[in-house]
């Protein structure tokens, strides 16, 4: 099934210039002024095709699973979306324009490597691919580098920390108070086409590979935001388990899996999930099935040399992250489970 309404688009951009300096995510300095750019689009071909099918189960299930309580997304008009790398695309909704995409940089919006920490893709990620099929609005909250709760981890839970590129890091808790912050003021939050994507997971591993943590703690933390958004007006939402299988993250899921169901039940929340890992399981069994001749691209997020001739035959751009074709996979495969389950 392919639900796109339109081709998948690339960006041009023309400048605006805001009077206020210091602002990430796309922007350079420029005679004191920060300089975004503004979103046009072109067509362009998708190589990659779609050849999995999800593995429907029940939110009642005391195990993580895909399933859809009542998600629509041709309801959807405007998504709030709240992760890490896979869904960022460098707003962290407080700029008005997700940075323009500039191939061939490995960040795909920053015009000087990754420090402006735009996207870790050579396009368009795929919560930016949703919003594009359904004609929605994207208000992307989501932050390279985030996970659950900073507490969580003992190498993130002394205090400020970085990412590897000396960006600070955040989490979700962060991504739902900055959201609080804003949202009183945003358009279009009506509860009934208002969809809410979470995605996290994939840095927590990360951190507890580094020096271990409390799974728990992070499961907690994260049906906490999920409960305070609720009480905000959140009435949709879509959650991405990770592409990978661990037992930790496993068992992390299959507490989150109970919590949504326990929310469902006593508030009647929607709720949509997608494992990704059905999906890249899929992937990596048969890529040139599906259409790609590379598994990773780029060696670095940092530069482009010694890169592969053809991304968009890549699994994935830079290491652990999606190609933009394969994002718009994620999208289509999102957009089925949420048809067929």
């Amino acid at each position: 099934m392919h639900m796109r309404l339109a081709p998948l688009l690339i960006l041009a951009a023309a400048p605006i210039s805001l009077a206020s300096k210091g602002i990430d995510g796309g922007g350079h300095e420029d005679g004191g002024h920060a300089v975004f750019q503004y979103i046009t689009a072109v067509n362009r071909t998708q190589p990659i095709k779609l050849k999995a099918t999800p593995v429907c189960g029940e939110l009642s299930s005391q195990s993580f699973t895909e399933a859809n309580t009542g998600v629509t997304l041709n309801a959807t008009k405007t998504i709030v979306a709240f992760g890490d790398s896979w869904t960022s695309n460098g707003s962290n909704g407080t700029i008005p324009f997700a940075p323009i995409v500039f191939p061939p940089n490995p960040s795909a919006g920053a015009r000087l490597g990754n420090n402006f920490r735009a996207r870790a893709s050579n396009g368009y990620v795929w919560v930016e691919d949703l919003a594009n099929t359904v004609g929605a609005k994207l208000i992307d909250y989501s932050v390279g580098g985030a996970v659950v709760d900073l507490a969580a981890w003992n190498s993130t839970n002394k205090g400020v920390t970085f990412t590897s590129d000396n960006l600070l890091r955040t989490d979700f808790v962060a991504e739902t108070a900055l959201f609080l912050q804003q949202g009183r003021i945003l358009a279009d939050l009506n509860p009934d086409t208002t969809l809410y994507t979470v995605q996290f997971g994939i840095s927590d591993y990360n951190q507890y590979s580094i020096a271990g943590g409390d799974w728990t703690l992070a499961a907690n933390s994260f049906l906490e935001q999920i409960s305070i958004l609720q009480a905000n007006g959140a009435k949709n939402f879509l959650v991405h388990w990770v592409y990978f299988q661990e037992n930790v993250t496993d068992t992390f899921q299959d507490v989150v899996q109970q919590g949504l169901q326990a929310a469902h039940a006593e508030n009647g929340t929607n709720f949509a999930t997608v494992n990704l890992a059905n999906l890249f399981t899929a992937i990596q069994a048969a890529p040139a099935e599906w259409g790609y001749t590379n598994t990773t691209c780029l060696a670095s997020q940092n530069f482009t040399d010694f890169g592969c001739d053809d991304p968009d035959h890549s699994i994935f751009y830079i290491p652990g992250h999606p190609s933009s074709t394969t994002h718009e996979i994620i999208n289509q495969y999102t957009a089925l489970t949420l048809e067929k389950c």
